[in-house]
């Protein structure tokens, strides 16, 4: 096939897609990776500013605490996620994340030598997950989940698959479309987590938060990103091809 003179739109448009989440994929990567890349320490003392370093120790709380807002246990970090029951690759009906917000406040980690101050907010959580709640799309939601609906800011009450045409709503029902799964991840006081951070005068500026060994924390969080990758990776082929041909 002969290469067309001007370039497709579309492809140009696709390339640029493509070019995008890689991009984005491979940052994730990259600050996931800090859990091997940085140096374990049980006490910063001596370390220059700016070093990558690894605290594994026990979460102290400052002087302020999050709530979470589905279960209201009290944290220091937490990714509270809100899933809603789609078709997702190949029609298949899954659970797809709509709301995924990180916050965290100051805190500090006791390692067997000091406890070190941890600032706010962090990058990346990687902690277990636990689902507080699920609900169905005729149910009425817990308290503190309606609650969080209504505060929440882009997060939709109603979506096509809650409130479907009534023509498809028998099957949607059937398949639980529509269904919202809630979960946190958090850590809390007396927790134990692993910290990835670079060293600053009062502390650690943290990156990365995580429960487990670094190799398992890099493998969790790096699933949704190397996914990204291989979509992104995708769209280049395919966005190249296309600006080839035209």
């Amino acid at each position: 096939m002969v290469p067309s003179s001007t370039p497709s739109p579309f492809g140009i448009v696709v390339l640029a897609i493509g070019l995008f989440v890689s991009l984005v994929s491979l940052r994730h990567v990259w600050r996931s990776s800090a859990l091997l890349r940085a140096t374990a320490v049980s006490r910063i003392d001596g370390s220059p500013d700016g070093s990558l370093v690894r605290l594994s120790g026990t979460v102290e709380a400052g002087a302020d605490t999050l709530d979470a807002p589905f279960s209201g246990v009290d944290c220091v970090a937490l990714r509270s996620t809100v899933e809603e029951r789609r078709f997702g690759a190949f029609l298949l009906p899954t659970y797809v994340t709509i709301d995924d917000p990180a916050r965290s406040v100051a805190f500090a980690v006791r390692t067997p030598h000091a406890a070190i101050p941890v600032a706010a907010p962090l990058r990346t959580v990687v902690l277990d997950s636990a689902v507080v709640a699920t609900v169905g799309p005729t149910e009425s939601p817990p308290d503190r989940i309606a609650q969080y609906e209504r505060e929440t800011d882009g997060l939709p009450h109603e979506t096509v698959f809650r409130s479907p045409p009534a023509v498809v709503a028998p099957l949607a029902r059937a398949l639980s479309l529509g269904a919202r799964r809630y979960s946190e991840q958090r850590a809390s006081p007396g927790d134990e987590v692993t910290v990835v951070g670079s060293v600053v005068d009062d502390g650690v500026d943290p990156l990365v938060v995580a429960d487990g060994t670094p190799t398992r924390a890099l493998v969790r969080s790096s699933k949704t990103s190397l996914a990204g990758l291989s979509i992104g990776g995708f769209a280049l082929v395919v966005g190249v091809w296309l600006v080839l041909v035209g």
